[in-house]
């Protein structure tokens, strides 16, 4: 799984505004599905459920899921039946406790009709059920449980009708349930470690179809529509378990007998060839590092309203704003690391969560790996140890927290940087050996944390094993304290108060010559870091098995002169130190060009320097980097011009260089102050001010030419296409935030045309991510009077007044009062408007006292 739940989610307007400015980690909330009982409320069966009793000898071992049913979409609700057959844990048991958080429990019987007696308490989230009538309850002896329910939309149950303003109109409904949400959709045992044989038989649209775990194993049409059936062979951990059920469009390609498919709502666009080839690239790697891919099938499905990734068996759910250009950094690093967990939380889960740093930490780990392809060509020695970011206080393991709130970077980044170190130390051959033992001695099953760390202490040894036992617990980071050395370098002194650190710290020296020395940072003892030779180059970290050196300084205590001091160390001042930063790898030349462009770099030698670098990333830092040293407005007119001839033909496109689009995040902003983008780009602002089809550029070629800064008159022209009329959901946001983006430089007559947009905007969708940026654009863009803003002030009466509500209402409320500027005519006139109109709760508690917006 990957950070980022549903970008819309039942719940206030102030928390929907939040996740849009913030679409993130996981919410520790439990929130209650419309219709469910408050937490103080009890349903009881006709009959009294029996007195409690002492949990039994043995937890229940539920062995096989049964669901049967279909959506109810006209009240947002699963209408289903789940047969559960399970070992009940003791002998002569009288009552059993399954988790359940879902709306309604309706009856639950004996397999064969036996009405058996049962308890909803809602602020436990469980279903008791009185067993005592079942004769001879054995602890070996599996029963049958029939239970008839209702589940309604929630954080596990994601509903999206078709919404006006999408491009793809379609409905889709799918289930997320990491790591405790499957009672919300479930009466369930809701522990990753009771793993079940899972079935699942649903009725749908005759124009809908669904995927789900397993093997298809029935699809028929009725004169009521279509209903399909999946089932697994093997059993599956319950928060794996899933459906997703729209009007799918499926591309397909195969891996020797393996079906690899990716699944998107009909008509979203996506580079989906491109994404077949990176996945079934990746299975290959994985197959050579670990062990054959264990399940039947691999399919992405891409859904709407969804921000992040989870890896259900075989099936996994990717949001569709984050994963159609491959080409992309981090749309490529979703895609390998949800695929690196049919690995590593599938194949074998976890047995508490607890434990969960395993799974995230592995599938962070594999996510690198996959891409180090375009991170690191030359592959040589480097572990990836800087891809991996930290947090002081996010501990891999925290018992303290809840499992909603375990998802820091702590189970994510600090644990692949434990494990990192743990492969630095005992080699490539013995890490993933011990990788391979553990899949194939826990397969279809689940480890915990020592047991998982135990199989790697006899390549570790004893220390090594202890200060990794240690580093799971670790809080506080290592960090370095600099100050200025006698011999004119930079005194550094290595603290690691928790003992985060596994593996040793090294520095590598390179000198003009190619000879080469080392150093190791003792903790607590100051190494005296200073080039000993003429024209040494500094490699921090040269195996690559830490996090980026500025984790391990704080700035807040060490002069800004010391950082910079060893900072310059490790960027090329020579050509013999650029040709040897060349030979060093793709990492280290992404950590040298952090620091800047190499000063002896002439323009006429630029594009073959940026052809000899190993890494995607560090050829677009590097040309965001010549990009900024030639708009400096300090730099001779003459070398200015060089650099603008030598830059053009790099920008130039499409199509774009690897590069441009594998790191579009890099702000090369700064370029069109060095090429006229206007000019460089006409044939692509022409193509988006026509509007589709010619203006429907690729996503990943969007996301690079949205950091150019255009005249406003032709940005709002070319990127307003795109947000009302491209085929692309991800384009249409990304041209909004764009938009609202370049409200900061708009001059005072541009105000009027930039307000229109975004009234005109409001009404004409219901999506999230298009709405509040319209909101946020009608608030930033304001007139000082109520009548300037009349035509805006409709606009959000004409939201607030069509049939169907968005969490976002209430929020159009507050907009509204800060467009009446306080004229109390205008707010009553607004008011009175909606009238009669059945507003969204939050919505009528911000029309009724507009003083709590």
């Amino acid at each position: 799984m990957v950070l980022a739940r549903s970008l819309v989610r039942p719940g206030t307007w102030l928390a929907a505004v939040f996740l849009a400015s913030c679409v993130a980690a996981c919410s520790g909330a439990e929130p209650t599905a419309p219709g469910q009982s408050p937490p103080d409320d009890t349903e009881l069966s006709p009959e009294p459920p029996p007195e409690p009793e002492p949990p039994p000898g043995a937890p229940i071992d539920v062995q096989r899921y049964e669901v049967k049913g279909e959506f109810d979409w006209s009240r947002g609700r699963l209408v289903a039946t789940v047969a559960l057959t399970l070992l009940p844990g003791d002998d002569g048991l009288r009552s059993l406790r399954l988790d359940s958080a879902v709306a309604e429990v309706k009856a639950v019987r004996l397999a064969g009709g036996t009405d058996l007696p049962y308890t909803v308490d809602a602020e436990l989230r469980a279903l008791l059920i009185d067993v005592s009538r079942v004769p001879d309850i054995a602890a070996d002896q599996a029963i049958t449980l029939e239970i008839d329910y209702e589940a309604a939309e929630s954080d596990a149950l994601h509903a999206i009708p078709a919404r006006r303003g999408d491009p793809a109109a379609s409905r889709a409904v799918y289930t997320l349930s990491e790591p405790l949400n499957a009672a919300l959709w479930m009466p369930c045992h809701n522990t990753p470690e009771d793993r079940a044989v899972f079935s699942i038989d649903l009725g749908m649209g005759a124009q809908e179809t669904m995927i789900a775990n397993g093997t298809l194993v029935s699809d028929e049409q009725g004169a009521s529509g279509r209903r399909m059936k999946y089932a697994t062979d093997y059993t599956v951990p319950i928060y794996l378990m899933a459906f997703a059920i729209g009007d799918f469009e499926v591309e397909g390609t195969m891996r020797g007998s393996l079906p690899v498919s990716v699944w998107h709502r009909r008509g979203v666009p996506g580079d989906y060839g491109r994404l077949l080839d990176e996945v079934v690239r990746s299975i290959g790697l994985f197959e050579e590092l670990l062990v054959p891919y264990p399940f039947e099938k691999y399919a992405l499905v891409l859904v709407p309203e969804y921000g992040g990734g989870l890896e259900n068996l075989g099936i996994t759910f990717q949001g569709e704003s984050r994963s159609t250009a491959p080409t992309s950094s981090d749309d490529l690093r979703l895609t390998i690391h949800e695929l690196g967990h049919q690995w590593f939380g599938d194949l074998v889960t976890v047995k508490t969560w607890d434990d969960l740093w395993i799974k995230e930490g592995m599938a962070r780990l594999l996510a690198e790996e996959g891409a180090r392809l375009y991170l690191d060509e030359s592959g040589e020695g480097t572990l990836n140890g800087d891809s991996f970011a930290a947090v002081v206080d996010s501990l891999i393991v925290d018992p303290d927290r809840d499992p909603d709130d375990k998802y820091t970077s702590g189970p994510y980044d600090r644990a692949a940087w434990l494990l990192t170190q743990i492969r630095s130390l005992i080699g490539e051959e013995s890490f993933w050996g011990t990788l391979r033992d553990v899949l194939n001695d826990h397969r279809f099953g689940a480890i915990g944390t020592d047991e998982f760390l135990g199989a790697f202490a006899r390549h570790l040894g004893p220390d090594a094993t202890a200060r990794a036992r240690r580093a799971l617990r670790a809080s506080a980071l290592p960090h370095l304290d600099l100050g200025r050395s006698p011999s004119g370098g930079v005194l550094v002194t290595l603290r690691d108060p928790d003992g985060a650190l596994v593996a040793p710290l090294e520095l590598l020296w390179i000198a003009d010559d190619g000879t080469t020395r080392s150093q190791v940072l003792e903790v607590d003892q100051g190494a005296d870091v200073a080039p000993q030779k003429e024209g040494e180059l500094l490699i921090f970290d040269p195996l690559d098995r830490h996090i980026p050196w500025f984790y391990l300084v704080d700035s807040s205590l060490d002069p800004e002169d010391d950082a910079a001091r060893f900072s310059s160390f490790r960027l090329p001042t020579s050509p013999s130190q650029v040709a040897n930063l060349l030979e060093a790898g793709g990492v280290h030349q992404t950590a040298a060009l952090h620091v800047g462009l190499p000063e002896p770099l002439a323009p006429d030698a630029f594009a073959a320097f940026l052809d000899g670098l190993d890494a995607e990333d560090a050829k677009g830092m590097a040309v965001a980097a010549a990009c900024a040293r030639a708009a400096d407005p300090a730099l001779d007119p003459a070398l200015r011009a060089a650099w603008s001839s030598a830059l053009a033909p790099l920008l130039a496109g499409p199509p774009f260089a690897r590069w441009a689009e594998f790191t579009p995040g890099l702000e090369y902003g700064a370029c069109g102050e060095v090429v006229d983008a206007l000019a460089l780009y006409a044939d692509e602002w022409s193509a988006l001010a026509a509007g589709p089809p010619a203006g429907d550029l690729s996503d990943a070629h969007l996301m690079f030419l949205y950091d150019f800064e255009l005249p406003l008159e032709t940005a709002v022209s070319a990127w307003g296409n795109v947000a009302r009329q491209s085929s692309s959901l991800r384009a249409r946001s990304l041209a909004m935030r764009r938009i609202c983006l370049d409200i900061d430089r708009a001059r005072p007559e541009h105000v009027p045309a930039l307000r229109a947009f975004f009234a005109e905007i409001a009404v004409s969708t219901e999506v999230f991510e298009l709405l509040y940026q319209a909101l946020d654009g009608l608030s930033r863009t304001k007139a000082p009077t109520a009548s300037e803003n009349a035509e805006a002030l409709a606009a959000l009466r004409q939201l607030l007044r069509t049939a169907s509500t968005t969490p976002l209402d209430g929020l159009a409320v507050c907009v509204a009062r800060e467009l009446t500027q306080g004229d109390a005519a205008a707010w009553s006139e607004f008011v009175g408007g909606l009238d009669g109109v059945e507003l969204s709760a939050e919505a009528a508690s911000m029309l009724a006292d507009p003083s709590s917006c």
